[in-house]
């Protein structure tokens, strides 16, 4: 465990609220480079000053001050983290990383992997909580372990209506109280209601290469990130971004008149805390969807030269205004909100800042 100052963050001042003749300003980056790694997969905050983040190379907590990294010397089940959870009751701190689960309680480290428990498979790249029970997010399918009575199931083809086995996201409300859902390569999206039902929502297109009916269900069966608010759902996948509101489904590629993503390519999606906005993290920048208000706003580095450049669109029309900085890289992993406060976890650092919309 090793103690990094406050110089370590990136601090992004980012508002969407502003007097009319600049609601848009420019960000404000203080560089940093001491972090665990640079690229950031993971971030889950408990309050502005209770923040944890999964890297390439470990764990990092910050408590508004310092920053506090953990490794596999610590206890940590592998150096690559790429989910973090948080139970609603107990607190403790839940890990994917690609040697198993770890959970972080006390002060201490508890690993679960294939070899101590009934883990399907120890390369991991989701974790949320349910109660009772944790859900981990498989190469080989989904893992369901209930803490009290120690029992471990699979869900996979054999019982499952999935065709492919390789979970790549999952969540489930912050109260641990709702339904469950599943981003799935080549298998689209699955939902665990609280009574057990399992339903898979597949793209009924059944061709990988193109979306041939919008709006007809998930887009593509390749899905690697999903996020709820309510009965709100939206997923992101390298084909485009999914929105599914419990009877309708919405679907935007880049080629869609009313869509403003700046990339079919997206890594990750997060819901605000009140569900207005949802984050995008492409490989083109941060794109921020309100579906209410039909506004997209998308962040990245401005090609032209130094700076970044802000791309709003809206009622069909697109504005572009240069900012004096941006985040040092466009491709994003990771997004989490809290309060009024947005993080993006990037392969070229973090950053923070304050929103508004």
């Amino acid at each position: 465990m090793k103690l990094a100052p406050t110089r370590f963050l990136s601090t992004l001042l980012l508002f969407f609220c502003l007097p009319a003749q600049n609601p848009y300003p420019a960000w404000a980056v203080r560089t940093s480079d001491t972090i665990p790694h640079r690229t950031v997969f993971a971030i889950k905050a408990l309050a502005e000053n209770d923040v944890w983040i999964g890297t390439e190379n470990g764990a990092a907590r910050y408590d508004g001050r310092t920053w506090t990294i953990y490794g596999p010397e610590d206890g940590l089940p592998h150096q690559v983290v790429t989910s973090i959870a948080v139970h609603p009751v107990d607190k403790a701190i839940w890990f994917g990383t690609f040697g198993g689960v770890g959970r972080f309680h006390e002060g201490k480290f508890q690993t679960f992997s294939t070899k101590n428990s009934g883990l399907v498979n120890d390369v991991v790249y989701g974790v949320t909580v349910t109660l009772p029970y944790i859900w981990i997010a498989t190469t080989n399918g989904i893992s369901r372990f209930n803490p009290t009575t120690n029992e471990w199931k699979t869900f996979d083809d054999t019982n499952t209506e999935m065709n492919e086995v390789w979970i790549y996201a999952c969540t489930s409300p912050p109260d641990g109280r709702g339904d469950t859902w599943f981003a799935i390569w080549g298998s689209g999206l699955m939902r665990v209601k609280e009574n057990g039902e399992i339903t898979v929502f597949q793209d009924p297109d059944d061709i990988f290469d193109v979306d041939l009916v919008r709006n007809d269900g998930p887009l593509h069966e390749i899905q690697v990130s999903v996020t709820m608010h309510g009965n709100v759902v939206y997923a992101g996948a390298y084909f485009g971004l999914t929105r599914y509101d419990g009877q309708n489904w919405n679907t935007w590629t880049v080629k869609d008149p009313d869509s403003g993503l700046p990339s079919d390519f997206i890594n990750t999606v997060k819901l605000s805390p009140d569900g207005r906005v949802v984050a995008i993290g492409t490989d083109k920048g941060l794109c921020l969807y309100d579906h209410d208000a039909g506004r997209w706003v998308t962040y990245h580095k401005d090609p032209r030269g130094p700076g970044g450049e802000l791309r709003i669109f809206q009622n069909g029309t697109w504005r572009t205004e240069s900012v004096p900085d941006a985040p040092a890289g466009d491709f994003i992993w990771s997004v989490e909100f809290v309060g009024n406060r947005i993080w993006v976890g990037t392969a070229s650092g973090l950053y923070t800042a304050k929103f508004a919309w």
